[in-house]
């Protein structure tokens, strides 16, 4: 029964002593593993903020600067007075026409399913600013000034305006989306600097618990064996310096010398078992 108590405990302090360890490195390894997970979200987030909302922002800046500078050569149009300039105005205004089809149609990528429907109304109210300018600039060419204006001033003015509109409404919702991203991006970053933080706290709390049990159950025991066989080694010599004295002066009976070998053999047997005692501790 002694036996079986006395492995119980060595057991326990084994556990007590491993457990806060395997705490530790379990710890250490979610805290790993969140902090990679965190990154990728980050790295998801910024990527999604650089490649997708600000390139379609700039992109989506390009072609409201392609429709104003289509409407202005329409403009110019108008006041040309000799022909050549309005052959050439004419020629520029299909070069933007045909530029702006194709970025049109490459901003595509950057529309979302909430978008779809101004993209559409996007791409049919410039059909009819293109279809609208065919008359301002038939209209010029012809020397019919107050027939263009009138077309300037009426069908081109109101396409030219929805464009305009579809063009910021989409540019709001771009703006919308990327500060959504962007406070996602914080809130990521502010989840991980907490769970950092509290996977530093436990970890710091778990050293310390190991620290102690260390001291408690591994170098407090050594340091009590140590002051005990310090004790049994001062009793030893005075048990021994006695027997010599004794033994020297023969005046003494045997009962007395009797008395020292029991105490010296008590003390020695003591002693053996402390030894024992640390040698097992040893070797667990």
């Amino acid at each position: 029964m002694e036996d079986t108590g006395i492995m119980k405990k060595k057991l326990n302090i084994k556990y007590r002593l491993i457990l806060p360890i395997a705490l530790l490195g379990i710890v250490a390894l979610i805290s790993n593993l969140l902090a990679v997970t965190n990154i990728i979200k980050v790295n998801d987030n910024a990527s999604n903020i650089a490649d997708n909302y600000m390139e379609g922002k700039t992109h989506l800046a390009q072609i409201h600067q392609s429709v104003m500078n289509i409407h202005k050569m329409a403009l110019s149009h108008i006041v040309a007075t000799d022909y050549n300039t309005m052959i050439t105005l004419v020629n520029n205004i299909k070069d933007a026409e045909q530029e702006l089809d194709g970025m049109l149609a490459d901003y595509e990528i950057y529309i979302s399913d909430d978008d779809k429907e101004t993209y559409n109304a996007l791409l049919s109210d410039y059909d009819s600013l293109k279809h609208s300018l065919v008359f301002l600039v038939c209209a010029s060419a012809a020397s019919k000034t107050q027939d263009a204006y009138a077309f300037a001033n009426g069908d081109v003015a109101s396409c030219n305006t929805a464009v305009e509109n579809n063009i910021r409404i989409l540019d709001e919702s771009i703006s919308t989306r990327t500060e959504q991203a962007r406070t996602q991006l914080a809130s990521v970053y502010l989840s991980s600097m907490i769970t950092n933080s509290a996977s530093t706290l436990i970890c710091i709390v778990l050293v310390l618990i190991t620290v102690s049990l260390i001291l408690k159950s591994v170098v407090k025991p050594i340091t009590n064996v140590l002051d005990t066989l310090r004790g049994c080694s001062g009793r030893i010599s005075d048990v021994v310096e006695e027997v010599l004295y004794r033994t020297q002066t023969s005046s003494q009976n045997a009962t007395d010398l009797s008395a020292l070998a029991e105490e010296l053999s008590a003390t020695i047997q003591e002693v053996s078992n402390n030894a024992l005692h640390i040698n097992q501790n040893a070797k667990n």
